[in-house]
């Protein structure tokens, strides 16, 4: 299936560029709390619940680096889809790939993961929309 514009009206790189700028911040953000929580070493409940046998500091403070790495592949996206180059936004598309299956699979403990898996989704479809027009030519 292929997009021809981003809900409804923008054009596809625009919304590429949105959805670059959305999940960038959005992975900033967790990441940043994430190694807040790591400095203070004060963590919720839920989290000492989910990483039961293991270090609660040391798996944040992993999962925070890898939000950050995401962060820097949603630049690489935006700065693709700026200069309309196709190589940039491959490995969104792989890594987020591999995120939607991670997300997938903690579906069933958070309802809230429902409302990334879908927008995850969308996001993907655009920028491999997008991707396909630049490779097109």
């Amino acid at each position: 299936m292929r997009l021809m514009k981003f809900c409804c009206c923008l054009p596809l790189r625009v919304g590429v560029i949105i959805t670059g700028c959305l999940f960038g911040t959005m992975d900033l953000v967790l990441g940043s709390i994430g190694f807040y929580m790591v400095i203070k070493n004060d963590f919720p409940q839920p989290v000492h619940k989910f990483f039961d046998k293991m270090d609660t500091r040391t798996c944040v403070a992993c999962f925070s680096s890898v939000f950050y790495l995401m962060s820097m592949n949603d630049g690489m996206l935006i700065y693709g889809a700026v200069r309309r180059k196709a190589g940039y936004m491959g490995p969104w598309l792989i890594v987020n790939f591999l995120v939607l299956i991670c997300t997938i699979v903690t579906a069933l403990l958070s309802p809230v993961a429902i409302i990334r898996i879908a927008l995850l989704i969308y996001s993907m479809l655009v920028v491999s929309s997008f991707f396909d027009e630049l490779t097109e030519y």
